[in-house]
């Protein structure tokens, strides 16, 4: 069996398993209240070819999920929300629920910081608020696929910074403060929130919504900076000693990659989404999705490991519909 007939195979068990797990009027059949089970559901469900399936789950989340400022109405950590917040803007994008998109997306602009460009948020160890560039890379790149083009330049700008602002050499930290200046030291574990060639196990999907910001952006303003700037991304996850696409945490980076490639071109971008995939296709459980890596989490809840094969799926999807 050809390469590219064994992707589709894990594509087309994803969507089986979308298709048993959303009923038609797009609710979650595992807890049809739970609003963790739908932040990603509208924009998956649609690159899945289950369109019908993701308008109504758009339509559901609108009414049921969304209150009258445009927040997510949801018990979970409030980076968690905003990331979540531009999962469902780019759902309401794609499937032609500008209600949920405009909504959503109007709130994630007034969240921003103006100076910075982030999303800044209360960080205990940090002792201030500060951005983080995965959750506001989330909002990032649904502001860029809104057509909010001013919103988008500002996180993306702020990107292209963090690249040159970084204190050490083969280290990139994640956090930045109010006047844009880099967080120079790890979080706590699970997620210390750097990037480290060095060590054994890294977060390559925490870059891939900077990726997405910038090509996106790039798109929107017609400016190939943006595109140098998520190539360089690129490169610094894959300085790294070992090979990313083995972390546990690579899932959605290679739709990035494919993303960047797009507009950019590379065809090692391809080969690195490709050897991605192969990774995933590997790992995909027989019911169609992944239990997430690395860690304890092989029990994890039933919308953790939604949530975590959402991403794995992007890049299985994207490398599917590929020619």
């Amino acid at each position: 069996m050809g390469v590219r007939n064994v992707v589709r195979q894990a594509a087309d068990r994803v969507t089986t398993w979308l298709d048993d797990h959303f009923a038609a009027d797009g609710r979650c059949r595992i807890d049809p209240d739970d609003p963790r089970y739908y932040v990603k559901a509208p924009y998956l469900l649609h690159a899945a070819g289950l369109r019908r399936k993701a308008s109504a789950c758009a339509h559901l989340v609108a009414s049921r999920f969304i209150d009258d400022s445009g927040d997510l109405i949801a018990d979970i950590p409030l980076d968690n929300r905003v990331y979540g917040m531009g999962w469902l803007c780019l759902g309401g994008i794609a499937t032609e629920r500008f209600d949920l998109a405009n909504a959503v997306g109007g709130r994630l602009e007034q969240l921003q910081d103006p100076q910075s460009g982030g999303i800044l948020l209360p960080d205990a160890q940090a002792g201030e608020a500060v951005g983080e560039v995965c959750f506001s890379g989330g909002a990032g790149m649904a502001l860029a696929a809104a057509g909010r083009v001013a919103a988008a330049r500002r996180m993306a700008d702020r990107f292209v910074s963090m690249l040159e602002d970084q204190p050490e050499a083969g280290r990139y930290y994640n956090r930045f403060r109010a006047d844009g200046s880099v967080v120079p030291r790890p979080a706590p574990p699970p997620w210390e929130k750097v990037y480290d060639r060095e060590l054994d196990e890294q977060r390559p999907a925490t870059f891939a919504t900077v990726v997405n910001t910038l090509v996106w952006t790039g798109r929107a303003v017609r400016e190939d900076e943006y595109f140098r700037a998520a190539r360089r991304y690129v490169d610094l996850v894959y300085d790294h000693r070992l090979d990313p696409s083995g972390f546990g945490r690579a899932t959605k980076f290679g739709w990035a990659m494919l993303n960047l490639h797009d507009d950019a071109g590379g065809e090692d971008l391809l080969a690195k989404a490709r050897r991605l995939g192969d990774v995933l296709v590997a790992l995909q459980s027989e019911d169609g999705l992944w239990d997430p890596r690395p860690g304890p989490d092989v029990d994890a809840p039933a919308h953790v490991r939604l949530s975590y094969s959402s991403d794995c799926a992007m890049t299985i999807l994207a490398l599917a519909q590929r020619p």
